[in-house]
């Protein structure tokens, strides 16, 4: 008897309504079950590859959290503000402030910040051009949900006539911040930020198409501000984070140099054809489907690969990277005698390869711009004002001053 039956199995598997999630404790869908859609595309899914702190993780082991998540804490955010805020705006409103937060971050690439120095773009005009394509998943959901891509673009560049959802999507204290603040302070095993995020939302008033917040929770938004400059301070701009930084963006600059050995190892080096064009173009495009592909893990990869053209000054980049070593930090009180160091250190050093200068935090952290400022409400006499960012930048300048130390110099680039 012939058992040569072919059988088709079918596998269902009902989607998760609910994450667990160590910062937002659940994250539930139950009444926005149309988000699922958007997680589930390509362009969202690439976010777990990408790490939330880039390098940090080679200073901060346990700083290993990803976009992706981030991602969804942001709308978990805004699912919180929406319970206060609806149905004192609309419906289209509402859905275009959930998805918005949800896509605030499509656009980053391997490393986050890292790979915006080294292709010379950002990942918010990246972000705008995967909502914008019509080619790309999310284009065609949001479409489908009665939401124009070009109003969801208009929100990131602040120019919605919703200022409500421009107020919370970016300013001093908004969604991403309030969740990146928490997920980073976690995942980092520091605690810089321990917002309450149901008093705050509590107290938010919705007034003319804007979002204030009552005096009572003034200490709450300082303890906030000041947590936050703090971890850009002792983290973001960590000087020790920045040597990783500074190791793979050179890794690319010492490319363009030798583009013709680089071109002659194409078919040896992995992904060459994701990471070419940066080496190659003075600018950097993408298709929708190559960028997918932009991860840490390919990232990783490529620049592994280049020890097989055997270029010195690369390996001893990516000594610097992999093996962490290779790398000085000097005090800037040396600065007077940073000739003897180096002649201490080696005779001979090629110096377009020596970081010969004060290291300077480049991340900011309060936005000037005073549609970005903080909305108060007096609640007992219903007076409306602007948060007092004054003694913070004044405290923010000062401490400055006290950072700028650091020169590095990387004493196996030897000619």
């Amino acid at each position: 008897m012939s058992n040569n039956r072919k059988f088709n199995l079918l596998l269902y598997v009902d989607r998760d309504l609910t994450i667990k999630d160590p910062i937002h404790r659940e994250i539930n869908f139950y009444n926005e079950k149309w988000i699922l859609d958007f997680i589930a595309t390509p362009e969202f899914k690439r976010l777990k590859y990408v790490m939330q702190l880039g390098v940090s993780y080679k200073v901060f082991p346990s700083a290993t959290n990803n976009r992706y998540m981030h991602s969804i804490g942001a709308f978990q955010v805004a699912s919180k503000f929406m319970n206060e805020l609806f149905p004192k705006v609309s419906t289209a409103e509402k859905k275009l402030f959930l998805i918005t937060a949800l896509l605030h971050d499509i656009g980053h690439g391997p490393f986050s910040h890292v790979f915006e120095k080294i292709s010379n773009t950002s990942h918010e005009c990246i972000t705008k051009q995967i909502i914008l394509d019509s080619n790309s998943q999310i284009n065609k959901l949001l479409i489908k949900n009665n939401i124009k891509p070009k109003e969801v673009v208009d929100v990131l560049d602040g120019v919605s006539k919703y200022d409500w959802i421009n107020k919370l999507i970016s300013s001093n204290l908004d969604i991403d911040r309030i969740d990146y603040m928490l997920r980073d302070s976690y995942f980092l095993g520091t605690h810089y930020s321990t917002i309450d995020i149901d008093f705050l939302i509590k107290r938010t008033h919705f007034i003319d198409n804007d979002i204030y917040f009552a005096s009572s929770t003034i200490n709450v938004i300082e303890s906030f501000l000041l947590g936050r400059y703090y971890i850009h301070q002792d983290i973001y701009n960590n000087k020790h984070s920045y040597i990783y930084e500074w190791a793979l963006v050179s890794i690319f600059s010492r490319l363009k140099e030798i583009k013709n050995q680089f071109i002659k190892y194409k078919e040896k080096i992995y992904y060459y054809h994701l990471y070419s064009k940066i080496v190659l173009e003075n600018k950097f495009e993408f298709d929708l489907n190559t960028f997918l592909h932009f991860t840490d893990t390919t990232f990783i990869s490529f620049i592994d690969s280049l020890r097989i053209m055997n270029d010195k000054i690369i390996n001893s980049f990516l000594d610097a990277f992999f093996k962490e070593d290779g790398v000085v930090s000097l005090d800037y009180s040396k600065r007077n005698h940073i000739d003897e160091i180096i002649k201490d250190i080696t005779h001979k050093i090629d110096e377009k390869y020596l970081i010969n200068e004060l290291w300077k935090g480049e991340k900011i952290v309060y936005l000037d711009d005073e549609k970005y400022h903080i909305n108060i409400i007096d609640t007992k006499t219903n007076k409306l004002y602007k948060f007092d960012h004054s003694k913070f930048v004044h405290f923010n300048n000062a401490r400055k001053e006290n950072k700028d130390k650091i020169i590095l110099v990387n004493k196996n680039l030897i000619i």
